[in-house]
């Protein structure tokens, strides 16, 4: 009996110039796959538990509101199209494929059920806008222009009573960098690594507590 097909492994590549996203094969070294339209910022693709893939477009000159563009990887062309209130910046989605992360140009989150495409929740997270997102398990870390990171509770998020009874609606807030901060990184055992303009990276050693 023949072994069974190995799954793709595939490497993404966008660009912000509308030149689509490339999938190339990480096997072979082949192009799998050129998805357009597609004009994509770094950190603002996400892929949905590997069944699609989700690209929020950067800003058109003049333009005041957000596209989020979802693909097949069976197809090129757009499948879906949503239109959030603001420019979405930053992507991510839960390893399970349930929800759908965005951070916006005017430093809102915004929290979409991926099976019936409801917005769930949206909140204002930070003074500017949010640049990166990082998940591990149920908390969500957000890094922004503004120099800020916070640590959220998702299960707070989406539970409108428990937003109520807490004196923040994140768990934790700080300031470690300079200058905006361009990527987070979340990693097992409740571990962060965050970098910044500042030319510095910040290692977070425990999420939930949130010790440097």
């Amino acid at each position: 009996m023949a072994p069974p097909p190995q799954p793709k492994q595939l490497v993404l590549a966008a660009s912000s110039a509308d030149a689509g996203v490339a999938a190339w094969d990480l096997r072979t070294g082949a192009e799998d796959i050129r998805l357009r339209p597609c004009a994509s910022r770094p950190r603002s693709l996400a892929s949905v538990a590997d069944r699609f893939l989700a690209s929020a477009q950067a800003l058109p000159a003049g333009g005041n509101s957000g596209t989020i563009h979802f693909y097949y990887w069976d197809k090129p062309q757009v499948a879906v199209k949503s239109f959030p209130a603001e420019p979405i910046r930053a992507l991510i989605a839960d390893q399970e494929g349930s929800y759908l992360i965005g951070g916006g140009s005017n430093g809102n989150i915004f929290l979409w059920e991926v099976s019936s495409g409801e917005l769930l929740h949206t909140w204002h997270a930070h003074y500017r806008a949010v640049r990166c997102l990082g998940l591990y398990d149920y908390l969500l870390v957000s890094g922004s222009e503004d120099g800020t990171i916070k640590v959220w509770d998702l299960i707070t998020v989406l539970d409108e009573q428990s937003r109520l009874e807490v004196q923040t609606p994140y768990l934790y807030s700080f300031s470690q960098h300079a200058l905006p901060v361009t990527d987070i990184a979340c990693f097992l055992g409740a571990i962060a690594i965050s970098s910044s303009e500042d030319r510095t990276c910040k290692v977070c050693v425990q999420l939930n507590s949130c010790s440097f």
